[in-house]
């Protein structure tokens, strides 16, 4: 072979172990879930996989508290605030615990958001908190006037954060400084979603409002049939969510219009949870103790499946699975495509915050106390 054939094939093998080892770095940046839906269009989709049949890989657990908020995970570390305000960092591989925050008169019902090596979280006195993730180290604070029941976004060096008091404020990443405040007459309980520069907001005020991302101003909204302070999932162009009287949404992006709504023919129940929403299906949990699977792109009906109590704990997907966790403390795992049921475990207590999927494994916290971590043994 000459100089130039051996050159080309040097090449070759060079170029093929950079895109492995590139294709290995994305896989591992995406295998996360920084944000309370995993990522920034609030899918509720994991990227990696799990197991058909899951196993407790272990359980952390604290005295005389319990967990509501849904834990975000980065870099093999889940991060997750307590009722009674401790926040705490902890190791997905094995549970052990990196470090403990405790906030006096302060409590976290909502997840945080983890991003560039920063955690944003808000708690029930409207104290938004930027923490430093190697060390829980407190950065800034900043008060708002109401209770934060939602997940913060953070958006080009913002963090975007809704409250009780119908404020969505915006802060500067690095200093906590408020940049605008875009404000209703009625609670924000929701996700802020940022699509095409606009936060999207479902309201407990009737209403879809598109807000300017850089200015805060409504620049367009929709009415709709009732409160809500569902997060709303970003689709291919839509956005789709449910509302207290128990009406399914899919809404246009750009124009903000209604494309379709759907209802439960038979019983139409309040509507807490977020949707977990890929090309098959947008998969929502109901106060009726049942769990619906609609075509994201017409409406239509794909299945449904009941639960032995009410729904709060907002579904995923991972893969050809939807789990979802019910206020009874049951946990399921149900085929995606037909509903049928595959896996269950029935744990106590009462599950109010949402799972979450890094690396294989899946991790929801119960508010009894115990944080969860599954996968395959």
């Amino acid at each position: 072979m000459n100089l130039l054939g051996k050159s080309v094939i040097q090449m070759t093998l060079v170029q093929c172990f950079i895109a492995m080892v590139l294709a290995i770095g994305g896989t591992t940046a995406q295998a996360q879930w920084p944000f309370v839906r995993g990522d920034v269009k609030a899918t509720g989709v994991a990227s990696s996989p799990l197991a058909d049949e899951l196993d407790i890989l272990w359980q952390y657990t604290i005295d005389d508290s319990g967990f509501e908020a849904t834990a975000v995970i980065d870099k093999g570390v889940v991060y997750v605030g307590d009722v009674d305000g401790s926040f705490h960092a902890v190791r997905l591989k094995d549970g052990k615990p990196i470090w403990k925050e405790t906030f006096e008169d302060s409590g976290f019902l909502a997840a945080a958001a983890v991003v560039d090596g920063q955690i944003y979280v808000g708690d029930f006195n409207g104290v938004i908190r930027a923490l430093d993730a190697e060390s829980g180290r407190e950065i800034w604070t900043h008060e708002t006037d109401g209770e934060v029941y939602a997940a913060p976004n953070v958006y080009e060096g913002q963090v975007l954060v809704t409250t009780e008091a119908g404020e969505l404020v915006s802060l500067n990443t690095e200093t906590g400084k408020r940049r605008w405040l875009f404000e209703i007459a009625a609670p924000l309980r929701c996700w802020p979603a940022v699509v095409d520069g606009q936060v999207l907001l479902a309201g407990c005020d009737d209403r879809l409002h598109a807000v300017d991302v850089a200015t805060g101003e409504e620049v367009a909204g929709v009415d709709l049939n009732g409160p809500t302070g569902s997060t709303a999932a970003v689709f291919e162009g839509q956005v789709l969510f449910g509302n207290e009287s128990g009406t399914f949404y899919s809404v246009s992006i750009n124009p903000l219009a209604i494309r379709w709504e759907y209802q439960d023919p038979d019983r139409p129940q309040s509507i807490r949870t977020a949707a977990a929403v890929n090309s098959q299906v947008a998969v929502y949990g109901s106060q009726g103790k049942q769990i619906f699977a609609l075509d994201p792109a017409s409406g239509k009906p794909r299945w449904k499946f009941k639960t032995r109590s009410s729904i709060e704990s907002s579904p995923i997907i991972a893969a050809d699975r939807v789990i979802l966790a019910t206020k009874r403390g049951r946990l399921y795992g149900l085929d995606v495509t037909t509903g049928e049921e595959k896996w269950e475990y029935e744990a106590g207590g009462s599950f109010i915050a949402s799972p979450s999927v890094a690396e294989g494994r899946m991790i929801i916290g119960n508010n009894d106390g115990t944080l969860y971590c599954f996968g395959k043994k």
